[in-house]
């Protein structure tokens, strides 16, 4: 595996240099599926990997098509990603060994954010040549470098297929930021074979190369509502009585949302990040929408949010006349790692030359897309394991300086090959 580290480093500077958000990951999409192809993976795409009922977050027709076009502008092969047009982004790989044993799954996600990528000298994709190509969009979170770290891994297994005991099945997810990539891939059935499943992400607790955290804990379960409030316009100063205020409406929920109480058997969040109305001075707004989301340390306590949360939105509607439009747009439960994969992967890493330290436990305190194949695997009575991998990060998660140690990569890989040797021996 060491042999193929620069051609590694090589696809996430690649990947780095264009950046697309969720369900644009045209590039990405086209990049992954003609390596897999190449290796001799058998490839699932487009709507056989996303379902439509979860397809949630959709970007508008016109940036669906731009993106498209960047892609192959870009030189991907529109033969890898025609099946992605209309945002149904993401790859699917499955490889069977030589002999029978488990399936086992890795989860890598591939989309960027949309950030402007610092121009800085000191910023080393920019003094090095593989910023971001697109304006407004740029990796910031490492994406770019779990996608490389799941070519490597693939990469090798394909290179040893006659000591592979079982199958294996990688999942390059896209749309994790807006975490809904994981639920329309879930819903298509993808993950119900699983024995095992294993994902990870770069940095997040521990901001040096060469650590691992095996015992992740204090995933937030998180859920995610467009919310529309509709009433009637009409010219506030003739006609004010006639109108039903959207705007008002919209006010009232969003002050009392967050007035709810949190809860005291654990931590709770709620949110409201963006609200539009409105369209000039004398007119009663006649729509009001807003994103609202909620989060509890565990599904319990934000069951517990949403349930209040709802209360709100029906009782502003009520206030003010309203009707009321409630749309769940994505959803992340909360998670515990498997306990025997915890045991079984701490063993792997100790004798790692590339891990210098196994950090005994990390809280999350954040929400993650991966919990949603986790708990589907685990249901089903298979096992789940999400690591972090230590790197510094320049700057912190979806800063414009972001960056990492790209030996993360290596050590990723290794760390994922030798967990599945393990499990199969």
């Amino acid at each position: 595996m060491a042999a193929r580290f620069a051609a590694a480093v090589r696809w996430r500077r690649d990947l780095h240099r264009h950046p697309q958000p969720g369900w644009l990951e045209f590039y990405a999409t086209g990049l992954i599926a003609a390596k897999l192809t190449e290796w001799g993976y058998h490839l699932q795409l487009g709507r056989d990997i996303i379902d439509e009922g979860k397809h949630f977050l959709l970007p508008n027709a016109a940036t669906l098509q731009r993106e498209y076009e960047r892609a192959l502008e870009a030189g991907v092969k529109e033969e890898f990603i025609a099946p992605a047009r209309g945002g149904f982004t993401g790859v699917v790989g499955t490889l069977k060994g030589s002999r029978p044993g488990p399936t086992v799954g890795f989860r890598f996600d591939i989309d960027g954010n949309e950030v402007t990528e610092s121009t800085h000298g000191s910023h080393r994709p920019a003094a090095e040549g593989f910023a971001s190509r697109y304006p407004g969009y740029a990796h910031m979170c490492g994406h770019d470098a779990h996608a490389a770290m799941g070519l490597l891994l693939a990469l090798y297994f394909a290179a040893n297929r006659d000591r592979i005991r079982g199958t294996v099945k990688f999942f390059f997810q896209p749309n994790e930021e807006n975490l809904c990539g994981a639920w329309a891939m879930t819903e298509k059935g993808l993950l119900d074979d699983l024995d095992y499943l294993f994902g990870g992400h770069v940095g997040v607790v521990d901001g040096r190369s060469g650590t691992i955290a095996l015992d992740v804990h204090s995933f937030l379960a998180l859920s995610r509502f467009e919310v529309t409030y509709t009433g009637r316009s009409t010219h506030a100063g003739l006609s004010p009585q006639e109108g039903k205020n959207a705007l008002l409406g919209a006010c009232a929920a969003v002050t009392n949302l967050h007035a709810v109480a949190r809860h005291g058997r654990g931590p709770t969040r709620i949110n409201v990040g963006t609200l539009e109305a409105g369209t000039t001075w004398n007119v009663i707004p006649e729509r009001a929408f807003f994103r609202l989301e909620t989060r509890g340390i565990n599904d319990e306590l934000n069951t517990y949010m949403v349930q209040k949360a709802g209360r709100v939105l029906e009782g502003a509607a009520v206030m003010y006349d309203l009707i009321l439009d409630v749309k769940p747009v994505a959803t992340a439960p909360g998670g515990r790692n498997s306990p025997e994969l915890v045991a079984l992967g701490t063993k792997v890493a100790r004798r790692l030359p590339s891990v210098r330290e196994v950090i005994p436990e990390a809280a999350f305190n954040a929400s993650e897309d991966f919990t949603v194949m986790m708990k589907r695997v685990q249901e089903r009575g298979g096992k789940a394991l999400f690591v972090l991998f230590g790197t510094p990060t320049f700057g912190g998660h979806h800063s414009s300086s972001f960056d990492i140690d790209e030996e993360v990569i290596m050590t990723g890989s290794e760390f994922l090959a030798a967990v599945q040797a393990e499990i199969t021996a």
